[in-house]
């Protein structure tokens, strides 16, 4: 029979995870801890950093939570020389940190605009630009960027958030290419609809939550919202060993949404 016993593809490793303290990063960060990697989460929220890390030291999970502002340049290098000065390499990058203001275009301000493509866009900039010549002198790194389904298909109410995401499928990309030299990977994923609590506020702003919740679910091709552990699956294996020959991929994760039409 299968062993039951947790796959250890990054033991010894160190691996940094931007928006950690809900959601995807959440997901991201507990599953390369679970595989015996060395997480240092990045986000803003340092009240839920301090949590998890509560949290995880009672459960034996190594998590070093990094208050930071990933929009920030000083904060992005304060943050990476910090973790290289600490564990002395990076082996692995995860830019998932991301918001969306949920406004049309006549609603959108320039200072949304800006703060949308500072966080989700420039951030992956930002960290990218950090983390490289660390890689570059190892001759090896692996970077997963999280874009969306949103960045092909478009979306309601999203103008920003949308172009981001489009902009770090493309960014991604070239960088494979710029990186390819020093072996250093770099790939993105598409999730769909996750089930995070930002879909979960999305669900609270309407007039029948459950509904909306329960409506949103009949229409997944596979009947169901995914999970954090679903997106985690795909970036682990992206930065893995097994996708050592991959770079300048896009891994969608969205239950055939975008392969099927849902009204």
């Amino acid at each position: 029979m299968p062993s039951k016993e947790p796959r250890r593809r990054f033991e010894g490793s160190v691996a940094v995870v931007t928006g950690a303290a809900n959601g995807i990063g959440l997901g991201v960060a507990a599953a390369f801890a679970r595989e015996g990697a060395t997480v240092y989460g990045l986000d803003i929220d340092a009240t839920g950093l301090e949590r998890l890390q509560h949290s995880w030291s009672r459960s034996g999970g190594r998590l070093v939570a990094v208050t930071a502002d990933v929009a920030s340049a000083a904060d992005i290098t304060r943050s990476i020389e910090t973790i290289l000065g600490e564990a002395g390499r990076i082996d692995v990058l995860v830019n998932n940190a991301g918001i969306n203001m949920g406004k049309r275009i006549d609603e959108l301000q320039a200072q949304d605009w800006d703060k949308v493509f500072d966080v989700n866009l420039k951030s992956v900039y930002l960290l990218c630009k950090a983390v490289w010549p660390a890689f570059q002198s190892r001759r090896s790194g692996s970077i997963v960027n999280v874009a969306s389904i949103m960045g092909k298909v478009g979306g309601v109410g999203a103008p920003a958030y949308c172009s981001t995401k489009a902009a770090i499928m493309m960014l991604s990309r070239c960088l494979a290419k710029d990186g390819a030299r020093f072996g250093i990977r770099v790939n993105y994923v598409c999730p769909g609809y996750i089930d995070t609590p930002i879909m979960e506020r999305v669900f609270q702003e309407s007039p029948d939550p459950a509904h909306a919740r329960r409506d949103l679910e009949a229409r997944m091709p596979l009947g169901r919202l995914g999970t954090p552990d679903d997106i985690a699956a795909g970036i682990l294996f992206l930065a893995s060993a097994d996708a050592a020959y991959i770079s300048g991929a896009e891994l969608t994760i969205d239950g055939a949404v975008t392969a099927t039409q849902i009204d």
